[in-house]
């Protein structure tokens, strides 16, 4: 009779597992971080568990920007329906592998694919990879201002587009060099104020304060710390063994790039009026 209590009691343990949703597929949910160097993009943070929805929006939301920023890169309806069916037939390994050797093409081979998903298996983290002629520091702050202008909302389970110029290796030499021509195109003219916005994520082996000062002195002499109002943000996001870089302006007034903000959808609003107290029933 124990031995069958036992089972019983082991059985009970096994049946108590818990299964990642499929949402995560896109960005959290384990396996390897497969953002590399040498890319360009936006990376995005959305609703924990609602990554693939996130996904889904945001690249349509940036081909939608692109067909009006970049018409020449359309292309015809007929076979943007044809590539869609191809890519339901593909399990998400192989249309990763598609995405990236379609944006590998020239762009005349290839008009339509701008933009391709890289899986991060991080929670709430996506990067969406973007070839020519989309620049994502002006992409992005193209679409944030006009969130900013129609009060329109666009997305529902995205927080933040972060532009990224390039990448690298999370190590300190690697930064240092990445830095350097982003930043020579940016503080050239005139003394400007900066601040550096750093954030790690599951990287133990570098100090963000390390990494602060390294950045400010790539950017030298002759301009300013300015944490409040900076004419320009420096942000580093760091993500297990890969450093994502940008400059960008108006990062204050377009509210730390967060889309909900924006929209005024992080507002606590006016409060809600308290409830007047029941009058007391007179007793009989």
């Amino acid at each position: 009779m124990k031995r069958a209590s036992q089972s019983n009691e082991h059985r009970k343990k096994r049946t108590k597992q818990y299964h990642c949703s499929k949402e995560r597929t896109a960005g959290g949910g384990g396996g390897n971080f497969q953002v590399q160097a040498n890319m360009s993009g936006i990376m995005v943070t959305c609703t924990r568990s609602k990554e693939s929805r996130a996904q889904k929006e945001v690249i349509d939301l940036f081909e939608e920007y692109a067909r009006k920023l970049h018409p020449d890169n359309n292309d015809s309806k007929d076979k943007e329906e044809d590539n869609d069916d191809e890519e339901e037939e593909l399990d998400l390994e192989a249309q990763v592998a598609k995405e990236l050797a379609e944006l590998k093409q020239p762009a005349k081979d290839n008009k339509r694919t701008l933009f391709a998903n890289i899986p991060t298996n991080m929670d709430c983290v996506l990067f969406i990879k973007a070839r020519p002629p989309v620049e994502p520091v002006q992409f992005v702050h193209k679409i944030l201002t006009d969130l900013k202008e129609d009060k329109k909302q666009r997305t529902r389970y995205t927080s933040r587009f972060l532009p990224v110029e390039n990448t690298c290796h999370a190590n300190l030499n690697a930064i240092e060099k990445m830095a350097e021509p982003i930043f020579e195109s940016k503080f050239k003219n005139n003394s400007k104020s900066f601040a550096i916005i750093c954030r790690i994520r599951n990287c133990t082996k570098l100090d963000r304060m390390e990494v602060v000062q390294k950045l400010a002195s790539v950017v030298g002499e002759g301009h300013r710390v300015d944490l409040e109002n900076p004419d320009l943000a420096i942000i580093v996001e760091i993500c297990q063994n890969i450093c994502m870089m940008s400059v960008v302006e108006d990062f204050n007034e377009l509210k730390k790039y967060n889309i909900e903000s924006i929209l005024g959808l992080n507002d606590g609003g006016p409060p809600k009026p308290k409830n007047k107290p029941k009058p007391k029933q007179e007793e009989e």
